[in-house]
């Protein structure tokens, strides 16, 4: 990527009242209306977050766009807003940013199909040579592998022998926003366990403290402040809050049906084990008075011929 030149000494979306903010944040940034909206709003806190990903200086970063924007204010419902957010660099290759907080136990599929989507971009009669490089990054708040907790786990396609790398240009990562205690010395310099600090403070005290870190952060802050103060952002995210935590009950309700059909079909399977048992003991007593009528028909035929 071409180098520009960024002087981030100062957040270019400064809020004066944010100095005043104090007490419990009504929404952070786990909410992902409210994720995708500042990072939309503040492309200069969002390049600072794509850097710190990609391990590299915001000044490297010529440019970037979103390419599945928002209309924001704009009514909201699963149907017909992603909630994802797709970069497009300048370069032509693509980064794919996505906040999921509760586990619908379906990230691994999801995660995939939408890297795969992102990768499969070239027309008919591209030269495969030309496909760029694609990258899925899932913010997490849960434990993805609970037998294998990692705070920035990257995944590339390697050979299962010898872990040979097949290719870097199709990148699956995850953050689990739970786990920043495991981040490396290398998340560290970059700052992506700060970021994933910020996305989960419940506090203005606490978010002015990671603000002081970082320019890009700050501005990310900034942003936050000036959405979550605007009643018409505010309420957005109180309704993808209640969506989110609507589709966790029927989830719930669903696993709960699911578990008493299992149990249903667990009882009716031991009633036809029952029954099956009663059909063998009855076939079994109809062959032993069988037997026992066949002797008895023997005898009664033998005391006749004397």
């Amino acid at each position: 990527m071409q180098k520009t030149t960024i002087t981030p000494t100062m957040s270019p979306y400064s809020t004066p009242d944010f100095a005043h903010a104090s007490g419990q944040v009504a929404y952070n940034m786990t909410n992902d209306y409210l994720f995708h909206h500042v990072l939309q709003t503040d492309k200069y806190a969002l390049k600072g977050l794509v850097a710190a990903l990609l391990h590299m200086d915001p000044a490297f970063i010529d440019s970037l766009e979103n390419r599945n924007p928002i209309m924001l204010g704009d009514h909201i419902s699963e149907k017909s807003f992603i909630l994802d957010i797709l970069i497009c660099f300048n370069d032509g290759n693509i980064m794919n940013l996505e906040m999921q907080v509760k586990n619908l136990k379906n990230w691994i599929p999801r995660s995939l199909s939408y890297l795969c989507r992102e990768f499969d971009r070239l027309d008919h009669g591209d030269d495969y040579n030309d496909v760029k490089s694609a990258y899925h990054i899932g913010f997490l708040d849960y434990t993805l592998f609970p037998d294998h907790p990692e705070f920035y786990a990257t995944y590339h396609m390697r050979n299962d022998k010898d872990y040979y790398l097949y290719s870097d240009i199709f990148t699956l990562s995850v953050i689990e926003l739970n786990h920043t205690d495991m981040a490396t010395k290398e998340d560290q310099v970059y700052g992506i366990d700060t970021w994933a600090s910020l996305f989960k403070a419940t506090t203005w005290e606490e978010i002015k403290m990671l603000a002081q870190t970082d320019p890009y952060i700050e501005s990310a802050a900034h942003s936050m402040y000036s959405s979550v103060t605007d009643p018409a952002i505010l309420d957005l995210c109180r309704k993808r809050d209640e969506e989110i935590r609507g589709d966790i009950r029927r989830r719930e309700r669903l696993a709960e049906q699911d578990k008493q059909i299992a149990e249903q079909d667990k009882q009716i399977a031991e009633q036809d084990k029952q029954i099956a048992e009663q059909d063998k003991q009855i076939a079994e007593q109809d062959k032993q008075i069988a037997e026992l009528e066949k002797e008895n028909a023997e005898l009664r035929k033998l005391l006749a011929s004397k």
